[in-house]
């Protein structure tokens, strides 16, 4: 994984007031596209990329059934996904409403201990990189290359 090291002012703690060195992660400027992530999964197996396709779509398609019933879905190495949402607060219970008071429904993912530690990785310094400008229209793309 490639870092940069950055030089930042401490305000806390026993380097406060002192320049120090940092190292942040550098991240590749393109995403895998979901067509590449299923060619990578495909790789050696007996499992073609459109039934790997078919999994992820079938996969996101119960998730968000079960977790819209209230359930808790235990991903395996993965980790889990439960549902959430905020609530307006009101006064007396009989002004309650759930279509006015409840919003922003939504899954949260917490990975497993394992999935989340990174494991094997190798640093490599870069140069600082300098942050993009924002190019109308949105981000796209993704990357075809092989990271």
């Amino acid at each position: 994984m490639d870092y940069s090291l950055n030089k930042r002012k401490m305000s806390v703690g026993p380097l406060s007031g002192k320049q120090v060195y940092v190292a942040s992660p550098v991240c590749q400027k393109q995403r895998i596209t979901f067509d590449k992530l299923c060619e990578r999964m495909a790789e050696d197996t007996t499992v073609g990329e459109a039934d790997i396709a078919a999994v992820f779509y079938k996969f996101r398609k119960v998730l968000s059934q079960l977790c819209s019933q209230g359930y808790i879905v235990d991903a395996g190495p993965l980790g889990t996904f439960r549902p959430t949402f905020s609530s307006k607060a009101v006064e007396k219970e009989e002004d309650f409403k759930p279509s006015e008071c409840i919003s922003k429904t939504q899954i949260l993912f917490t990975p497993t201990a394992n999935f989340r530690q990174l494991k094997n990785v190798e640093f490599f310094r870069v140069a600082k990189q300098e942050k993009a400008k924002a190019k109308p229209g949105g981000s796209g793309g993704g990357n075809d290359e092989n990271p």
